[in-house]
């Protein structure tokens, strides 16, 4: 019986074995996507330098929750994306792009409600609807993709979801913009409900 099997049998097993099926990928359930305006945080440190005080200014959050789940017995997927697109509806023409941001996340724990998030800093809204004008989060359309694996997992659109605007290739874009909350000074802030980064 065992003289039967040929090294290709071989293969096929491996190869049987090494991959997973079909119903062990990944599914991201997206729940609420909100935009909120909030003022620059302010910290107290205690370093004994006189510290320049000036206006807080005002940032836009556009943060959206998600829960990650799959067949398969690991309790963590390695590594996940959620490709952010952002349409300021009411932008100064030369600034009425689709703007866009990928947030890289590791270690996801599955079953469990996390957050991602972007931001528009001041300068950038200042640049978007004009200097002065105070941001209004109901402006924005927001669309979210979770990307895993090679493919989209899971997303969810706030306005505009049968006109699929973000997914038009002649709209012009801009990936300069939004800012992932790591790299504002909201960093540190709610740790522990945001998924890690990879940045």
């Amino acid at each position: 019986m065992f003289r039967q099997i040929t090294p290709l049998f071989f293969v096929a097993l491996i190869f049987l074995f090494s991959t997973k099926p079909v119903s062990a990928q990944a599914k991201a359930e997206v729940g609420d996507i909100t935009v909120s305006a909030a003022k620059s945080p302010d910290f107290s440190v205690g370093s004994g330098v006189r510290e320049p005080k000036g206006e807080r200014k005002d940032w836009l959050q556009i943060d959206v929750s998600f829960t990650v789940t799959s067949r398969d017995r690991d309790d963590f997927i390695d590594d996940l994306e959620i490709r952010f697109f952002v349409l300021p509806k009411s932008a100064d023409k030369d600034y009425l792009k689709l703007y866009t941001a990928t947030v890289k996340h590791v270690d996801v724990l599955k079953g469990e409600e996390l957050h991602s998030a972007v931001y528009l800093s001041p300068n950038s809204l200042a640049r978007i609807y004009g200097k002065g004008k105070k941001p209004n989060p109901r402006d924005l359309w927001v669309a979210i993709e979770v990307h895993s694996g090679g493919g989209i997992i899971g997303g969810d659109v706030t306005d505009g979801k049968t006109s699929r605007w973000w997914q038009k290739e002649d709209a012009p874009r801009d990936g300069s913009m939004l800012r992932p909350k790591s790299k504002t000074p909201f960093a540190h802030l709610w740790f522990d409900s945001y998924a890690e980064t990879r940045d």
